[in-house]
């Protein structure tokens, strides 16, 4: 190709590298850090009043340089596809290709969302997570950040890191989003009593993120990573959400989650894909629960009799194991 001829050897040979899905996602690894690290120190400076009201602020400077540095890897990926004589469109695994759109959004998101404070002002609770333009730039993010996990070639051991880091960066970012309904955030069992309104949210709450771990857990599973990785997810999700609440006990429910879980899976080895799939969704959501509710017993006074504890874990089940029914038959295929 005439691309070929016209660049040198050493800047070809570059752009081959940067062609390689899993050189992709180191090159996405610390840049996706950075740009997660900006989002929750600037929930965590919104959660403990470290903000003024002006968009121009340092947690605002750390959360957008990391996005420009993650759009400068992803445009370094469509100039190496240039270089190769190819278009982005075609040469860059779909995946990436959604991330490449997808960050052009998140910018438009940053544009609006300043002209949103400058008309309407600061939002003070939950409008701050729910305005349009930070649902944009959520949207976008997690796409961006859940590039490597939805590539998934055939990585070799010591290739899994980014996707593992990119399944905890996407999930973070829904986490975060859904912060204002999270369970380790307001801890209902210890506020409500049965015929309080807090009661129900308190066990929506419960459930909708007994589900997303279940899935969570499903999705990692299949993506075949090494021991040890669903723990640590787990765990530093837990912390980084406990983050904007002081909440960091509920480090130690996570922690025995994982331990639980991959435990069976180490056992289970030899059973069947359907086999163990069934069995995660029926077991995380039941030690997510009661590992939630024993920090709570231990560690404060909870208000919720055993009877609803019992419930709300029954119930919290019920919904995550219906993903064992919904679930693809096999895992992803690689994306080109």
């Amino acid at each position: 190709m005439i691309a070929e001829h016209i660049q040198p050897s050493w800047l070809q040979r570059l752009a081959e590298s940067l062609g390689r899905p899993h050189i992709m996602g180191w090159l996405m690894m610390p840049t996706s850090i950075w740009f997660l690290a900006g989002l929750y120190l600037d929930g965590w400076a919104h959660n403990h009043g470290m903000v003024d009201n002006t968009f121009f602020t340092p947690w605002h400077a750390v959360f957008y340089s990391g996005f420009v540095a993650v759009s400068a890897v992803l445009a370094a990926f469509v100039l190496a596809a240039y270089i190769r004589g190819h278009v982005w469109q075609q040469d860059v695994p779909r995946a990436y290709r959604s991330a490449i759109v997808a960050a052009p959004l998140f910018a438009m998101g940053g544009v609006a969302d300043l002209w949103w404070h400058s008309t309407f002002g600061f939002e003070a609770g939950i409008e701050i997570l729910l305005s349009p333009p930070h649902l944009l730039l959520s949207s976008s993010m997690f796409v961006i950040c859940a590039a490597p996990a939805r590539t998934w070639p055939a990585y070799r051991q010591r290739n899994q890191l980014p996707v593992i880091l990119s399944i905890l960066a996407a999930w973070s970012v829904v986490v975060f989003m859904l912060q204002y309904n999270h369970p380790y955030g307001i801890i209902w069992p210890e506020r409500s009593v049965i015929g309080q309104t807090g009661v129900l949210v308190g066990l929506v709450s419960i459930c909708l993120h007994a589900i997303l771990t279940t899935g969570v857990v499903l999705w990692m599973h299949d993506r075949q990573l090494p021991h040890g990785s669903i723990t640590a997810v787990l765990v530093i999700n837990a912390l980084m959400i406990a983050l904007m609440g002081d909440e960091y006990r509920f480090g130690w429910s996570a922690l025995l989650s994982g331990i639980v879980i991959e435990g069976m899976l180490y056992v289970l080895r030899h059973r069947t894909r359907s086999e163990r799939i069934r069995l995660l969704a029926l077991v995380t959501p039941i030690i997510y629960c009661v590992g939630y509710f024993v920090v709570i017993n231990v560690t404060a006074t909870m208000i919720w009799p055993i009877s609803l504890c019992v419930s709300t874990i029954i119930t919290a089940t019920f919904c995550a194991y219906s993903l064992a029914f919904i679930w693809p038959k096999a895992p992803d295929a690689p994306n080109t």
